[in-house]
């Protein structure tokens, strides 16, 4: 027989089963409580447990999405940077460009003076020596009309000369007796007080 028959009782202890030969036994109240608080237990436990990992999921879903922003953020920043600092370089090329357009144009304005200078300068030199040469020319004109002179007009030149002289002579004669009168009246002061500090002394 060994292990028995499904419907025996030996067959139902083999087994494990229960029927109506081989019944369960009554489990009292106070352990039927405390197994089914020891359940409620476990399963608060494992509420507990899925509740932290959901949370912890959730913690790290929105660090990694708060790193993910605070990364946009550096990324954009770093492209602001960027663009402002391409920006600034544009500015400043075409401000270089723009000074080495303005020295340019100054340096050609400079040559255009210089060069108008030294042509003002080249016309006034050739403007003087015209006037020399005309000078020149005048002048010999002059010495040979000088040299052909009529003697009628060297008379009245020579008696123009005379007429001069004399005029000038009756004034140098009244400035030499101003001179003389001066000289007198200062040599009879210095007597005069010669004698009035000889006066004193005594």
């Amino acid at each position: 027989m060994g292990k028995g028959d499904k419907k025996t009782k030996r067959g139902k202890i083999v087994r494990g089963t229960y029927g109506v030969r081989r019944r369960k036994k009554r489990i009292k109240d106070t352990e039927r409580a405390m197994r089914a608080k020891e359940n409620a237990r476990a399963k608060e436990a494992e509420k507990a447990r899925e509740l932290a990992k959901a949370e912890e999921k959730a913690k790290a879903k929105a660090e990694a999405k708060a790193k993910e922003e605070v990364k946009a953020k550096v990324e954009e920043k770093a492209e602001a940077k960027e663009e402002v600092k391409a920006k600034v370089e544009e500015k400043a090329e075409a401000e270089a460009e723009e000074k080495a357009k303005a020295e340019a144009k100054a340096k050609e304005e400079v040559k255009a003076k210089v060069e108008e200078k030294a042509e003002a300068k080249v016309e006034t030199e050739a403007k003087a020596e015209k006037k020399v040469e005309e000078v020149k020319k005048t002048d010999t004109s002059r010495k040979k009309e000088s040299t052909e002179k009529k003697p009628e007009d060297k008379k009245k030149e020579t008696t123009v000369k005379k007429t001069a002289a004399q005029k000038k002579k009756p004034a140098a004669k009244k400035e030499t007796v101003k001179k003389a009168t001066d000289k007198k009246k200062e040599a009879a002061k210095e007597k005069t007080e010669d004698k009035t500090a000889k006066g004193t002394k005594k």
